[in-house]
């Protein structure tokens, strides 16, 4: 407040961050995702910048409220984190393409086939949210992982060769709005019956 003046800053209310669950690739799939997002750059005349090694994820549900983001939505989905089991599975990418039709769009790596397990895993998650009075997310799922955004389309294209990893765990991410960095909450790992 200067000279007796209310200062309201109406209309400018920052975005907040964003709380979703993900996989994360291992060192050796994430180091050939670096490398097929330059040449793809390259190859297609993207000004855009790749994401980082860190910020390289398969999203699987977001983590928030029926009605918006609540501050404690972070608790609620550490809760629902630690109420799924499933065992490790492999995850495959095998297709380069681009999502959207908005002028900047996500280029992203994608499966032509289903991966069930992840599917799988997904549900569950969707099923603990709900257990803990947040959204269950949306039912449409096509798993993909962003590799830069850009301005023109990349046409579909088949990897020369696929990209994958074991998934031995999932984490609970805030990507804070802004800034281009993500932060793990939590991570659980998937382990086999019995394991």
């Amino acid at each position: 407040m200067a000279n007796g003046q209310l200062s309201l800053d109406l209309g400018m209310q920052e975005r907040p961050d964003l709380l979703y669950f993900a996989l994360r690739p291992d060192a050796g799939a994430a180091s050939a995702m670096l490398d097929v997002a330059q040449r793809c750059k390259e190859r297609h005349g993207l000004s855009e910048r790749p994401f980082g090694a860190d910020r390289l994820h398969v999203s699987l549900v977001p983590a928030i409220s029926r009605h918006g983001v609540r501050r404690d939505d972070a608790a609620a989905a550490l809760r629902a984190g630690s109420g799924v089991r499933a065992a490790p599975f492999p995850v495959v990418f095998d297709r380069l393409c681009t999502f959207g039709g908005a002028q900047k769009r996500p280029v992203v790596l994608c499966s032509r086939g289903r991966i069930a397990a992840l599917e799988d895993l997904r549900q569950a998650l969707r099923g603990e949210l709900v257990k803990a009075g947040l959204w269950q997310g949306p039912a449409r799922f096509r798993p993909h992982a962003t590799l830069l955004w850009g301005r023109r389309p990349v046409p579909e294209t088949r990897l020369d060769e696929a990209i994958g990893w074991t998934c031995d765990g999932f984490v609970l991410v805030k990507s804070l709005v802004g800034q281009r960095r993500h932060v793990d909450l939590g991570r659980w790992p998937l382990e086999a019956a019995g394991g």
